[in-house]
């Protein structure tokens, strides 16, 4: 029985998995790492291409089922646990991982964020989402979506929606649209601090004010103040008004004055839940 409480949808639909791992670019030479294997559709398609799975399941009831596919495949490991929770060098030695997964909806930002957080590691990802949070990732500056998990995830990354899935591919049906999201992380991204996510996080704390109010709050009056004579920021700029790679050129001029330490998986969920 699927439990509500895990957001868990489904997909059964052969031809939309073998879709997903297609786009998703996976071939022989690849280890993937799913999110959510559920009851193994997605997996067998999975099995099919990739040289080696790990297939991560949160669910207890669904493991009897993935271990016997288990010692059907021996390209295959069954991954007992909480995605959120499992280190990637669980994963790879010296090598790289592609992440593909239909994930749970109501932690989306929190996998995004730990994703980014694997970049030196992971080659691809691609991903299930709500809709409503794909376009979100995509948008850009002055739209009413542009926010911080925009800022950070092309910043680190190049995103992309690679196709839309109807509700009637899910069992259940989600009350929601939802698309396949490609994450790929930039190879020159890999060693960015990681006060910069945190530190984007806070850019974006209070949208109805402007972006001075905010950094004030966090580093003071004065260094404000230089920070936009360096940026040539005008007093009523908006975070929102802002292209990602400004984020970080703001970052590293107030990095000498203090300001947020390394981010924490608490806090990843407030990129989609405080409307960032």
């Amino acid at each position: 029985m699927l439990k509500k409480g895990l957001s868990q949808h489904l997909i059964k639909d052969r031809n939309v998995t073998d879709k997903m791992v297609r786009l998703a670019g996976v071939s022989s030479d690849d280890v993937v790492v799913e999110i959510g294997a559920g009851d193994g559709h997605l997996t067998r398609s999975l099995l099919d291409k990739a040289g080696f799975v790990y297939a991560v399941e949160l669910d207890r009831e669904f493991i009897p089922g993935l271990l016997e596919l288990e010692h059907k495949h021996g390209n295959l490991r069954v991954v007992p646990g909480d995605f959120l929770q499992i280190p990637f060098s669980q994963f790879t030695g010296d090598g790289s991982i592609k992440v593909v997964g239909n994930i749970p909806y109501k932690i989306t930002a929190p996998i995004i964020l730990k994703i980014l957080e694997g970049r030196k590691v992971i080659e691809s990802a691609h991903v299930t989402m709500q809709a409503e949070v794909a376009r979100r990732i995509v948008s850009k500056p002055f739209t009413k979506t542009y926010g911080g998990l925009s800022v950070v995830c092309q910043l680190l990354a190049e995103v992309g929606i690679v196709f839309y899935l109807k509700a009637s591919v899910f069992f259940p049906p989600p009350k929601v649209e939802s698309a396949f999201v490609g994450i790929i992380p930039k190879e020159e991204k890999k060693t960015v601090d990681r006060g910069l996510i945190q530190f984007i996080r806070i850019c974006f704390r209070n949208r109805r004010k402007h972006l001075r109010y905010a950094l004030s709050m966090e580093y003071g009056v004065d260094a404000v103040s230089r920070l936009y004579g360096f940026m040539g920021f005008s007093p009523a700029v908006r975070a929102e008004e802002l292209e990602p790679a400004r984020f970080e050129e703001m970052f590293c001029f107030l990095r000498p004055h203090g300001g947020p330490g390394d981010y924490g998986q608490d806090e990843a969920g407030t990129f989609v839940g405080r409307g960032t």
